[in-house]
């Protein structure tokens, strides 16, 4: 698309990476020449100084980081504000940012996205800008994410459950766990966990004498992760907080039941498809997990549904939505000259 320039340093596998690497190549966007980590929370300096206020292009960023000194027409994503809702020692800079830089550049930015309706209401909220400025584009599946293809299979043929692990407290993994064990499936049903586990989380399972039925798989390509979906009983995923919650709807389009939490954004994209649980009652957990294991009947339904809802979420449609805004932009620019 012609007259964007965008922060391709976002770009990635997972999370904004993910949101960035589709956008992007969906619309063809001419990548900005920038440097240094994207996350830092000191960015905004650094691209105040790299990007000039006459610009003629917008600029575009699918992450938080924006410049502050900046007069220029620019587009900001916020995917959710997690820094600011979910309180968190290691991330005292990031919402420092969040308080003083991110309110500011959302007014200034020509246009703010976000990805669900539950991420709109909070920025309106926290930012004090007009709703309307916010629009929701939504998040897509990759096409690796269906239910034909390569199913995993566990150590002895063993069932399993599915978990998502990212070392942040708001994962819940606690009490994944704690609900797993207390479902009481016996030893020959697994619990494994995308991503690694933190020294607390492992000694959490170690107390719980759980070490045998618990495994973590490190990072994982997307053709891994959807083959982990499949041969899944379903995804436990009972977040604290989430601005989307991506795992559902890959877990959906892989034909995999889910169960998450009754919370944030997880009722709004999960809709009536998935079973929702307190994230903070293992006992709910217990209960779910207990329900799908034994009834292969809801797991048929649950995987069908979910199939038909994750058809809702297509990059394609997200990048019409962007580029929606992105030419309004520009046509404001034409009719004010």
């Amino acid at each position: 698309m012609e007259g964007v320039i965008f922060d391709g340093r976002w770009k990635g596998m997972h999370g904004i990476g993910r949101f960035a690497t589709e956008v992007s190549n969906c619309l063809r966007l001419t990548q900005a020449e920038l440097r240094g980590n994207p996350a830092s929370p000191f960015d905004w300096l650094y691209l105040s100084m790299k990007l000039s206020p006459r610009t003629k292009t917008i600029f575009f960023s699918p992450g938080y980081s924006y410049p502050l000194f900046y007069r220029g027409r620019g587009v900001l994503v916020v995917h959710d504000l997690i820094h600011v809702d979910v309180p968190c020692s290691f991330w005292f800079l990031k919402k420092l940012y969040c308080e003083v830089i991110l309110k500011t550049v959302c007014r200034r930015a020509s246009a703010v996205l976000t990805v669900s309706e539950f991420s709109k209401k909070r920025l309106a909220e926290f930012t004090g800008i007009n709703a309307t400025k916010i629009r929701v584009v939504g998040n897509g599946v990759s096409d690796a994410f269906q239910k034909d293809g390569p199913r995993f299979e566990a150590e002895g043929g063993d069932a399993y459950f599915l978990g998502i692990s990212n070392g942040k407290g708001h994962k819940n993994n606690r009490k994944t766990i704690q609900g797993f064990v207390e479902a009481n499936l016996g030893e020959r049903v697994k619990l494994l966990f995308v991503g690694s586990p933190s020294a607390d989380i492992l000694a959490y399972i170690d107390e719980l004498k759980a070490k045998d039925r618990v495994r973590f798989m490190g990072r994982l390509s997307e053709e891994e992760l959807a083959a982990l979906y499949r041969g899944a009983q379903a995804l436990i995923f009972p977040s604290l907080y989430e601005g989307f919650g991506l795992p559902i709807v890959e877990s959906m389009a892989c034909g995999t039941p889910v169960i998450t939490s009754n919370c944030t954004a997880m009722p709004e994209i999960a809709r009536d498809v998935a079973i929702m649980v307190d994230p903070l009652s293992s006992p709910q957990i217990a209960q779910a997990i207990r329900r799908i294991s034994g009834d292969d009947e809801l797991r048929r339904v649950m995987g069908e549904k979910g199939i038909d809802r994750a058809r809702d979420f297509k990059w394609e449609d997200v990048a019409r939505k962007i580029e929606a805004v992105l030419t309004e932009l520009n046509d404001r620019a034409e009719a004010g000259r």
